[in-house]
């Protein structure tokens, strides 16, 4: 069955009181998708009360006429097969959800009472300020939230984007409980109406019942009026041609170039911005980034993302600068505008634009990992902006070549009208931001840099792309061949495996191949791990060049470390996909870095390290999760070190060692005929005549039973947390199958105890945490405002009430039990979903490819009885291992640990038992 929508087809209607909208019939489908946009993003807050749009967003789940207790609306939609979820942006406010394809009758009118008969109980609105002051104090230290503050502070501070969206407490109190209830009515009454909101659905059901469940569910909605959105300009002259320096948490040197636009992102025919930035962006031999990586200046560069609404648009070029590139950051700025110069030139040339809209032809036919949900958020918004019949064809429309457009959207790329952010620990700063504190300073540029940006020096090395000649004329099907439509394996020796099988289910001229390398001197010790991050670095940046036409094509590639070594994945068309994988296991068997790139990527895994200290305390928890159940994963902490002491020599002797003693798995799937994988099979055999290794293991720690181990990470962050983790006995169909049920039993009551009630932070879950297939279970919260061992006693203290009354869950576990066979059964939505499923099955000897079936079947199976007797033995603490993970934060320590604390990272995993 497919979830794919045909927008084209799409029908539209506008109800009495002026809803509009846009009904897309999906026949196939087994899923139901609905959005509904309203224009009353935080640009409509008062200007006293800043974050009300956000609070009414969160308001609007806590409780309506007909599902009156808060988050009702979420377990409804969870019964049948869904989920619900919101957003609030600028200019508008999104609410989305799915559902199964039949259950549209049933979900429909919820969600229309969710949006159009909210309580506003005052119990549920503390609470949910308190939940967003969580969220708030959660992204304060987040690199990207600081600059979007900034950004606000130094745009036109009578546009709206100038307002505080989020909301905290601080904003909140200043108002009454009963005056804040009073300003959310009076939000939600103004423009949450039928002419200020826009309806998009995608679904199975009949376009004639839909439209009539649509009219009866949203009919009675007062028409009102439609926001008005004119905005003063975004940016006055005061606010460009400046330069605004600002001091990261993360050690991070970037330069973003901003040019200030009109919406040109909403030309859909001509698309001039996909075109300026595909070229600006470009990679190849001769751009804007091999020139400035040749000069030691940048290491990457990202043109064309940026803020943007229904008038403004900003096209943002981001530089990630070496320390050599903070010192030369005018010339940066003069071969950018010499580029763009080059882009201007050639305008006339409509080769370039033909071959871009090919290339956005190719993607749109064969595209894959669509986000229904996420397609039809988007459309909902643009019912806004463009007509019935324009919005209908906006992803069809691949672009046609008009030079006035170009030299148009082009005229704004001027000295002249641009902002510039520089984003480094080293820069001077006088001012402080609103809310999260971070350091700034702005200034004008220089009017005679600006001026000299109009006629910007000539660099020989710059030029534009040649005809891309990786991109096919035509991509043609194989026949089907008996058998093959699972892995067959074609070599199988000792030191290397070579696994066919075709595609014979997408009828898509893709495929994947799969190379990985198991090598102990890349993966035994802490040094071999450090020395192949940073050949990995290496090779990869000598490859970026060469083969950046090939992944524009459709062609991919990535190189990547694992536990046990190191994987080459090829993905796309399969034309010139083994010639390409060829070539790229040939560079990996001979590209040896000089000192110089040793050097400077030595210098660029040290960043990453210490800044992977820097991230949210819940996501370093889990990351030292994987570290101490998996044996051979290393932790950024203990690699640290290691690589600043690491030697030129010894990161050669270590890759000298590795291939000289190697075992290699390869798996090929897609659109090829056996013998083209027979004769790739041959080459990869040659290519590797050294291999003379063994697989090596995947162990997981055994953690022990009945006796919890404690370990706590040092994290920069205020917040406290913990992850209580729970493995499984075993990896085997019935273990595996209780851990899912009961995560899945306990998520919801779980999030609404802590979260809901207790209000104990912005983060609190469960989750389903398998290492290399082995079982377990975890549960999580991150807080501002609790100690860790507060967060571990109140979940052990949840866990051992909802365990002791497990029967409650009687009554539901027939819908968990069909929404969990539902997931296992899913099919592959993507040739690489499956590529990625069969490739995972090889590496865990599931030979028969069908875990998710025997998962599926074994679920179905499943008494209440067997899931009461997992329960009290999980309660009486006697099944499965157990480990807490913990950060304290600004708060005391969890005492009393000493016998059951593991402080050495190494000396634990040299003394556990492994599975």
């Amino acid at each position: 069955m497919s979830n794919t929508i045909n927008f084209e087809n799409a029908h539209h209607i506008t109800l009495p009181n002026g809803m509009r909208a846009m009904l897309c019939h999906t026949p196939s489908a087994t899923e139901s998708y609905v959005s509904m946009a309203v224009r009353a993003g935080h640009f409509y807050d008062p200007q006293d009360c800043q974050g009300l749009a956000h609070l009414l967003e969160h308001m609007l789940f806590m409780g309506s006429r007909h599902l009156p207790k808060p988050n009702a609306i979420n377990g409804f939609i969870e019964q049948h097969g869904g989920t619900i979820n919101a957003w609030t942006g600028t200019e508008y406010t999104n609410y989305h959800f799915s559902c199964t394809g039949d259950a549209l009758a049933q979900t429909l009118p919820a969600f229309a009472d969710m949006l159009r008969q909210p309580l506003f109980e005052e119990d549920s609105l503390s609470k949910e300020i308190n939940n967003i002051h969580a969220e708030f104090e959660f992204k304060k230290k987040d690199d990207l939230r600081r600059l979007y503050q900034i950004h606000k502070e130094t745009c036109n501070p009578a546009h709206p984007f100038s307002k505080f969206s989020v909301g905290n407490s601080d904003t909140f109190s200043k108002h009454s409980a009963t005056e804040l209830k009073q300003r959310l009515k009076a939000l939600h009454s103004t423009y949450y109406c039928a002419n200020n909101m826009c309806l998009c659905i995608a679904s199975p059901m009949p376009f004639d019942q839909l439209s009539s469940l649509v009219n009866q569910c949203f009919g009675s909605l007062e028409s009102g009026a439609l926001a008005n959105d004119d905005w003063p300009a975004l940016y006055t002259e005061n606010e460009l041609g400046i330069q605004i320096n600002i001091h990261p948490l993360q050690d991070a040197k970037r330069m973003i170039v901003t040019f200030a636009l009109p919406a040109l992102q909403n030309d859909f025919r001509s698309k001039p911005l996909n075109y300026i930035s595909h070229l600006i962006g470009d990679e190849g031999e001769g751009s804007l980034l091999a020139y400035l990586k040749e000069q030691d200046w940048a290491l990457n560069l990202i043109a064309g993302s940026g803020i943007e609404g229904d008038h403004f648009k900003d096209f943002n070029v981001s530089f990630q600068l070496t320390q050599k590139g903070l010192e030369n950051k005018t010339e940066i700025l003069r071969a950018l505008f010499c580029y763009i110069e080059l882009i201007k030139k050639a305008v006339d040339e409509a080769w370039r634009y033909d071959e871009k809209a090919k290339l956005n032809a190719l993607a749109l036919e064969y595209e894959e990992n669509v986000k229904p949900l996420g397609l039809v958020a988007e459309y909902a918004q643009h019912l806004f902006v463009f007509s019935a019949d324009e919005v209908n064809i906006l992803r069809s429309t691949i672009g046609s070549y008009d030079k006035s457009v170009l030299v148009h959207a082009l005229s704004y790329f001027t000295g002249q009208n641009v902002r510039i952010k520089v984003i480094s620990k080293s820069e001077k700063t006088t001012k402080v931001c609103a809310f999260y504190m971070a350091e700034y300073h702005v200034e004008k540029i220089d009017p005679a840099v600006l001026d000299s940006l109009a006629t910007p020096p000539v660099i020989e090395a710059l030029r534009l792309p040649p005809p891309n000649p990786y991109l096919g004329d035509e991509y043609q099907l194989i026949l089907p061949e008996q058998g093959y439509n699972v892995p067959n394996k074609l070599i199988d020796d000792s030191d290397y495996r070579f696994w066919f099988a075709q595609d014979q289910q997408f009828h898509s001229p893709k495929g994947d191949i799969y190379v990985s390398y198991d090598a102990d001197s890349f993966s035994n010790t802490l040094e071999s791990v450090a020395a192949k991050r940073i050949w990995l670095g290496a090779l990869n940046d000598h490859l970026q060049a060469k083969y950046y036409r090939a992944e524009i094509a459709g062609l991919h590639y990535r190189i990547y470390g694992h536990q046990a070594g190191f994987t080459l994945h090829t993905r796309g068309f399969t034309n010139q996909q083994t010639l390409l994988a060829n070539q790229l296991l040939n560079a990996v068997k001979t590209y040896i870095p000089d000192e110089r790139a040793f050097n400077h990527h030595k210098a660029l895994q040290t960043q990453s390290l210490q800044n992977s200290l820097l991230n949210k305390p819940t996501n370093r928890l889990f990351s030292r999760l994987s570290v101490l159940i998996q044996r051979n994963t290393q932790a950024p902490v203990e690699l640290l070190d290691v690589v600043g002491n690491i030697s030129y020599e010894q990161m050669l002797q270590c890759r000298e060692q590795a291939f000289s003693h190697y075992f290699v798995e390869t798996f090929m799937h897609g659109n090829w005929a056996s013998d083209e994988a027979k004769r790739f099979a041959n080459n990869v055999r040659e290519l590797n005549d050294r291999a003379n290794g063994s697989p090596l293991s995947r162990a997981v720690s055994k953690l022990p039973v009945g006796k919890g181990l404690y370990h706590e990470v040092c994290c920069d962050h205020d917040d406290s947390a913990i992850v209580l983790y729970l493995q499984a006995p075993s990896s085997s169909l019935t273990d595996t199958a209780l851990c899912m049920v009961l995560e899945q039993m306990l998520a919801a009551p779980f999030f609404n105890a802590l979260r809901t009630e207790q209000q104990l932070g912005y983060i609190v879950g469960t989750g389903y945490v398998p290492h290399n297939q082995h079982p377990g279970m975890a549960f999580y919260i991150q807080s501002p405002q609790c100690s860790p061992k507060h967060l571990l006693d109140a979940t052990t203290e949840f866990l051992y009430q909802q365990l002791q009354e497990i029967e409650f869950y009687r009554f539901y576990w027939p819908n968990i039990q069909q929404n969990l066979i539902k997931q296992l059964e899913e099919r592959d939505l993507t040739l690489s979903m499956k590529s990625q499923r069969l490739w995972v099955s090889l590496g865990t000897q599931d030979f028969g490819f069908n875990r998710n079936v025997k998962l599926a079947e074994r679920v179905k199976a499943l008494s209440f009885e067997e899931i009461q007797a997992f329960a009290e033995k999980l309660a009486n603490r006697e099944y499965c291992g157990e480990l807490v993970l913990y950060s304290r934060g600004k708060y005391e320590d969890i005492p009393n640990l000493e016998k059951r604390t593991i402080n050495s990272i190494s000396e634990f995993k040299q003394k556990i038992p492994y599975y």
